[in-house]
């Protein structure tokens, strides 16, 4: 129904919404079902000829829909493969060290290298008896989206031809006022239609 309401899989917004529980049902699917990889998309015509009286869009945009699914399946499906194999070989580390739960740090590893979501690997922890650290998961999120910031500020720097940003300290702002050099009158930024006569 989202995919046809336009919604695609992602990992913004809607979009990752979409894709975790695409991801939950094709692991459910393959692993506890037992279903053949591919099984997904084709459950399309199914729920076309079941709810396309109701829901025409469905019918109407069908294919498209089973490509969607098709791409995404695949997508995971390799991933899956993965992934499950490293919780078991982690279970039986954890095992060994007769700890129960997955270190933050893995659980970010299997979000973002192997693309599990964090709540596919709490499920499938459970699963096992183990835990997830949740606080180290977010602590490794925030340490990777601060490297991605730092990242894109020092490419933006090199687009600008290198060197450090520009940081004014106490001393150099004192100094600046001490010898009358203006504030910049920046307000005007907020005003779409106002006119701004500037000398440089």
């Amino acid at each position: 129904f989202a995919i046809a309401d336009g919604a695609r899989p992602s990992n913004e917004g809607r979009g990752y919404v979409l894709r975790r529980i695409l991801r939950r049902a094709i692991r459910y699917g393959q692993q506890i079902l037992g279903a053949e990889k591919g099984f997904f998309s084709k459950l399309v015509p199914v729920m076309s000829e079941t709810y396309g009286k109701a829901y025409p869009e469905i019918v109407e945009k069908s294919q498209l829909v089973q490509e969607v699914l098709e791409e995404e399946e695949k997508a995971f499906s390799s991933m899956l493969d993965r992934g499950v194999r490293y919780l078991n070989d982690l279970e039986l580390k954890l095992k060994q060290r007769e700890e129960s739960t997955i270190p933050g740090t893995e659980a970010f590893y299997l979000y973002d290298t192997l693309g599990f979501p964090l709540d596919l690997t709490q499920l499938m922890a459970a699963e096992k008896g183990l835990a997830v650290d949740v606080e180290g998961f977010s602590t490794e999120m925030q340490r990777q989206k601060q490297m991605s910031r730092d990242a894109l500020a020092r490419q933006k720097m090199a687009a600008l031809g290198g060197g450090a940003p520009i940081e004014l300290q106490a001393e150099q702002t004192a100094w600046l006022k001490n010898h009358d050099v203006k504030v910049t009158d920046d307000s005007t930024k907020y005003e779409w239609d106002a006119e701004v006569d500037t000398r440089v």
